[in-house]
This record gives C-alpha cells, sequence and structure tokens, in this order.
C-alpha cells in the first residue's frame, strides 16, 4: 500500500509548490483532504501524473479551510464521487458537497471505506474555534497499521489509544498533523513518550505539529523519522 504526498508545507523538489493543510492520496484512488488551494494541489497532481478521475473517494478530516480547499474543483471534475465525512459537520458543507452531485456518507467508528482502509470515526476536540467534529484515516497491511491525520485536534494520543484498542497490529506510522503546535515542549516530549510506549514504529508529523515539535519526534525517532514533503511516496 502507498501514500502520495500531494499537498503539505514542504517539498521534495521545486517543480512541486507548497501550502498550508494537506492532502495524501492512498492506493491511487482514495484522497484523505484536499489542502488549502486548488491551484496548489492542481499543479502537484499534475506534477506527480495525477488526474482528478483516478480519484474514487474522498475522505475529509474536517471541514476547516486549509483541509478543503481542492475539493471543490476535484468535485468539479469528477462529480459522482462519494465524500466521507463525520456526521457533526455543518449543514451547509455537507449541502455545498451535495450539490455538485457527490454522494455525502455519513462515518460511522471504524467503518472500512475501502479494502484494508478505514475511518477512525468521529471525535470532537476543542480548538479556538470550538469543538471540532473529526476523523483520522488508518491503512492495515502487513508492515502494520498506518495511522492518518489531519490536525487531530481531538488529541493524537487518544487518537492512537483508540486505533490500538481496536486493531491489534503493531503501529507501523503516524502520519500527518498531530495539533501540538501550541503545546510546550515538556508536553510534546509527553506525547512521544506515549508514542513510544505504544510501540509506534515510525513518524511522519507535519502540518500543525510544529517546527520545534516535529524537530523533537525527529530527535527521538532517529532513522524511523520521515520527512512528509510533496513528491514523495511513502510505502506501508
Amino acid at each position: 500500500m502507498e501514500i502520495r504526498i500531494l499537498f503539505d508545507s514542504k517539498k521534495e523538489d521545486k517543480g512541486y509548490f507548497t501550502g498550508w493543510g494537506v492532502s495524501y492520496l492512498i492506493d491511487g484512488h482514495v484522497l484523505f483532504d484536499a489542502g488549502e488551494n486548488e491551484d496548489i494541489l492542481f499543479h502537484n497532481m499534475r506534477s506527480m501524473n495525477v488526474t482528478p478521475d483516478e480519484v474514487k473517494k474522498i475522505v475529509v478530516s474536517h471541514e476547516h479551510w486549509d483541509h478543503v480547499g481542492g475539493l471543490w474543483r476535484l468535485l468539479t471534475h469528477n462529480p459522482g464521487v462519494p465524500v466521507y465525512v463525520c456526521p457533526g459537520v455543518s449543514r451547509e458543507f455537507k449541502d455545498k458537497i451535495a450539490s455538485f452531485g457527490a454522494d455525502v456518507v455519513m462515518v460511522k467508528p471504524f467503518m472500512e471505506i475501502d479494502r484494508n482502509i478505514y475511518t477512525s470515526g468521529e471525535a470532537k476536540g476543542m480548538s479556538r474555534y470550538g469543538i471540532i467534529p473529526e476523523q483520522a484515516l488508518v491503512l492495515r497491511s502487513e508492515k502494520g497499521i498506518t495511522v492518518i491525520t489531519g490536525c487531530a485536534h481531538n488529541g493524537i494520543v487518544d487518537i492512537l489509544a483508540s486505533v490500538c484498542e481496536k486493531m491489534p497490529e503493531p503501529v507501523y506510522l503516524v502520519l500527518g498533523g498531530f495539533h501540538t503546535l501550541d503545546l510546550s515542549l515538556s508536553l510534546v516530549r509527553s506525547v512521544i513518550k506515549r508514542f513510544q510506549e505504544m510501540g509506534v514504529g515510525k513518524v511522519a508529523p507535519t502540518h500543525c505539529t510544529g517546527t520545534e515539535a516535529i524537530q523533537l519526534f525527529k530527535e527521538a525517532y532517529g532513522p524511523d523519522f520521515i520527512e512528509a514533503t510533496v513528491g514523495k511516496t511513502v510505502e506501508v
């Protein structure tokens, strides 16, 4: 199983564009989030030889602007694609997706949305914007479990604990935004300790994890730290 990084704040080379937010393509047809900007997303897709019609399913972690920026152009090009959202997202957001002819699918906890690809289901976390319904994506492969997060507003440790409770395999990789940007470095270290206690093998923190926190993860994980950069393909 492979994850292609289409949108992020760092890039492999100058042929790609960067921005705030994330977008990952799993196994060539399941898209998780759509970054902050449609022009950046579509440029990177073209540069990686990904066409909109290859996207057969879209999973939206939560409805913040930096995760849905490219969604509407994607739906214009591929209007029939199902979009998996948390039940608690706004009616306006659901209606806008449906207006493109897309099938709005309300997720349930650990629902399998594709072969060996699951949603964590909706969990609610606090942020400066209030309570946010959010979901993560969970992949199952021969290497173990991979957890992909958008922002992890509901707490990255709580997300991992929930996954470990439901799935007995070891956690091979955690990729995405860990939402540790505003935490003290001592709290970040406690998060890293919990990762290690839960047996997380590799990490690829990005986006709202924060520069200093990412550096701490890099120091703690050494060769098991993965730079999440636009243009990279991660095999899991």
